[in-house]
């Protein structure tokens, strides 16, 4: 039992979350577009403005805007009528409103009624085929036309008929165009035709049916060359040639469509080279034949549908004739069946004509009544914002409302209720906050025209409330709501900031920067970032001199702008440092530096030979050495007047140093001079020590060592060191020798060493040895060997 009431916890609580998450809008209208979504117009609020009117209660907003509801306004809305001589009709209401809708909240409380007149006019046009097989219809058309008429009658007195024929375009392959046939298409049977023709209007509408039998007894027998018929080229120019035709404004139109035959349609006029598609426009000469047939292509299937539903023309297709059952079934199933569910006012099935036509006044009746007795309201609404769903009472008597827009069986004693469910679904108002649409039976010209107005402002948003161009917002805006709604160009939460223009106009340099790179433009003005300053952060608030390590000495001395220090009262200098009073210089007498200098920056500057801070010390005087030439003594090395005890009473400003420091030039100023001074001891001994003046006290600081006179030469320490400089020199000749020997006895012996391990042998024989083999020449061999060559030429040749 309680995990159901937890989960019906959880799932309001995340409702209300939810709720309260999705509200948001800068101004009221904008807020209230969104679903429970309310807005505090308190003036000082600084909470979030929109809201759940929970959520703004809570945070104690005291000035709650809600939602509105929606207006209807009837403009016209004329009570039903009956119709007849002198009365207009009126089967529709009502037949003009405004509305006044809000955003996102759906709309089911407009109603549209609908009832059907007792003499609402009727406009009936037959379309016929007008070919051998088709003349029993003719012949019925003209028997019957009285009993149509009484039949009609019966529904209303307000009844007109019209005739027009439609064949086939008089070019081959449809038509045959030689001389024989062109003005006898039956040539060679025992029928003579009238010549071929696309489509010709007989009778305009008209109440007179004597007219009607006529214009049905002029018809002839005519005849194409191919199978199909050029039906749809006579079914559009019946409607759209209206000023033609005779179709009246304000009335159900209904047009017979009647053949035995399939149809050409658009792509069909190729065959003949015609390329032109077909414009829905009206071409009809004076007889009223249909002058474009063979130029422009047949219509489209499309073609047919989109301007029976522009024209509000209800087609009903008549199939058969004089051919057998069975031929007349097949082309009503193949052809005409599925293009009847497709049109205004259209059918489950094409009409069946009997092979005597007979019928033809049933068919005229039947559909008639269904027409009349069956009405579908059609929205005429193509916004992509706007939705309108239709419901209707009808099939459950009154009970609940159905999704419909269909209902049948009426009757002319009660109306039937329809109920337009209107929505608007945005998230921001558009800016064309007006739009129309309209509401009508389909197939007929009566409609209810809505004119809707989007309501996005609320009250206060609005004039007297509103407060244009109010000081609240600086002049430069609305003050609605409790916020201010600024003019173009205008930001801010008082419209005090100016945003016309660009920045590079408003804060642009001449080099392309905004503010120098070193700010943001903001309200047509530059906001410098921290150290800078100027209209275009030209100026650099930290690139002044500094005084103490502070920018311009601080800010009890100055401030840094665009590169300068400006100075505060009493100060002065390029870094703020000099301070303007004398004060610091007075001594208690009101004497500025004692009399000895000037007053510089709040400073004394001595003249020469003085120091201190009032110029009040004496640093040149005579005297400074000698009074401290005892302690430097007595307290470096133990000599002099003082003696211990004494030396350590009075010399308490004494230290000594290995090294002292150069005395203080003349004419140099220093916070502290230093005075060299030199003296004797009793041996003669030269005794150095600086002393320190400073503006409080001196120091003395003296050199660790004294420089005494030299005493007489000691003959043995001359000897001595003359023996001892012999005796070295010797020494390191010695040395030198011996590292040369030794040198050169290490590279002979390396030389050796190479010699034995790359021997060089000279090869050679023993001089006392001799070969065994002996060689002696011959003398004459060489002359014996010549002269049996010559003979051994003589006989080859």
């Amino acid at each position: 039992m309680d995990k159901p009431i937890w989960l019906f916890l959880i799932l309001v609580f995340v409702t209300v979350d939810h709720v309260q998450g999705q509200c948001a809008g800068a101004r009221c209208g904008d807020c209230l577009i969104l679903d429970n979504c309310a807005w505090c117009k308190d003036r000082n609020f600084t909470m979030t403005r929109c809201a759940t009117e929970a959520q703004l209660r809570s945070t104690n907003c005291t000035s709650i805007v809600l939602r509105k509801q929606h207006k209807i306004e009837y403009i016209k809305n004329s009570s039903f009528s009956d119709g007849g001589p002198a009365q207009e009709s009126v089967q529709i209401r009502p037949q003009h409103v405004k509305i006044k809708l809000v955003p996102n909240l759906l709309l089911r409380t407009f109603k549209v009624s609908y009832k059907i007149a007792r003499n609402f006019p009727l406009d009936l046009y037959f379309l016929n085929d007008p070919s051998y097989t088709m003349r029993t219809l003719q012949s019925s058309l003209k028997a019957l036309a009285k009993s149509i008429a009484i039949e009609i009658k019966n529904l209303t007195t307000d009844f007109r008929f019209g005739l027009g024929t439609s064949m086939d375009k008089v070019i081959l392959p449809f038509t045959r165009t030689s001389p024989l046939y062109i003005n006898n298409p039956c040539y060679g049977t025992a029928i003579t035709c009238e010549p071929a023709y696309s489509y010709r209007h007989r009778q305009d509408l008209t109440a007179d049916i004597s007219n009607f039998e006529k214009a049905v007894d002029a018809i002839q027998t005519t005849a194409n060359f191919d199978k199909p018929e050029g039906l749809l080229d006579g079914l559009m120019q019946t409607m759209v040639c209206g000023n033609r035709i005779g179709w009246r404004e304000k009335a159900r139109r209904m047009l017979l469509y009647a053949s035995d035959i399939n149809f050409h349609q658009a792509g069909d006029g190729r065959l003949a080279g015609i390329l032109e598609p077909n414009d829905g426009l009206c071409h009809l000469d004076g007889t009223g034949k249909y002058t474009k047939a063979e130029v422009q292509d047949y219509p489209s299937v499309g073609q047919i549908i989109q301007k029976a539903k522009e024209n509000n023309i209800n087609i009903i297709f008549v199939i058969g004739g004089n051919s057998s059952a069975l031929t007349n079934e097949k082309v009503r199933q193949l052809f005409y069946d599925k293009l009847a569910t497709l049109l205004p006012g259209g059918t489950e099935k094409a009409s069946e004509l009997s092979t005597d036509a007979n019928n033809i006044l049933q068919i005229v009746s039947e559909n008639y009544r269904r027409l009349r007795e069956t009405v579908k309201l059609v929205v005429n609404e193509d916004s992509k914002v706007l939705s309108v769903d239709m419901y209707s009472d009808c099939v459950t008597g009154g009970r609940t409302k159905d999704k419909i827009n269909i209902c049948s069986g009426l009757t002319t004693e009660n109306p039937v209720d329809f109920y337009p469910y209107i929505q608007s679904n945005f998230t921001t108002c558009p800016k064309e906050r007006n739009l129309t649409f309209t509401i009508f039976p389909e197939g007929l010209e009566e409609k209810v025209r809505v004119d809707v107005e989007h309501v996005c402002d609320c009250d206060c948003q609005l004039e007297p409330e509103a407060e244009k161009n109010s000081s609240k917002c600086s002049f430069n805006g609305t003050f609605e709501c409790g916020i201010c709604n600024c003019n173009e160009g205008w930001i801010g939460d008082s419209c005090d900031c100016d945003n016309r223009g660009t920045e590079e106009e408003a804060c642009g340099t001449p080099d392309g920067r905004i503010c120098h790179s070193v700010g943001n433009c903001t309200c047509r003005k530059c906001e410098c970032f921290e150290g800078y300053s100027g209209d275009k952060c030209e100026c650099n608030d930290k690139n002044c001199r500094n005084y103490n390590r502070l920018l311009c000495g601080g800010p009890d001395r100055g401030r840094c702008d665009c590169g300068k220090c400006v100075c505060n009262a009493n100060y002065t200098g390029d870094a703020c440092e000099c301070l303007t009073l004398t004060t610091p210089c007075e001594d208690k007498n009101g004497t500025i530096c004692s009399g000895n200098g000037n007053c510089v920056c709040g400073r004394c500057v001595c003249n020469n030979g003085f120091r201190g801070a009032l110029c009040d010390k004496c640093t040149s005087c005579p005297g400074i050495c000698k009074q401290n030439k005892d302690c430097a003594e007595c307290f470096a090395f133990g000599t002099g007047l003082y003696n211990s005890s004494v030396c350590q009473r009075e010399c308490t400003n004494v230290r000594t140093a290995a090294i002292l420091e150069p005395a203080t030039p003349d004419g140099v100023e220093a916070n502290e001079t230093i005075k060299a001074c030199i003296t004797e001891d009793a041996e003669k001994c030269i005794i150095n020590f600086n002393v320190y003046v400073g503006d409080a006290d001196q120091q003395v600081v003296v050199k660790d060592i004294k420089r005494c006179p030299p005493g007489n030469p000691d003959p043995i320490t001359i000897g001595l060191s003359i023996s001892g400089a012999i005796f070295l020199i010797g020494l390191l000749l010695l040395l030198i020798w011996k590292l040369l020997t030794m040198l050169y006895d290490s590279m002979e012996y390396s030389r050796f060493e190479s010699e034995i391990q790359n021997p060089a042998w000279e090869k050679s024989e023993n001089p006392i040895y001799k070969e065994c083999v002996t060689t002696v020449q011959n003398p004459m061999h060489e002359t014996q060997f010549s002269k049996d060559n010559n003979s051994d030429e003589k006989l080859m040749t």
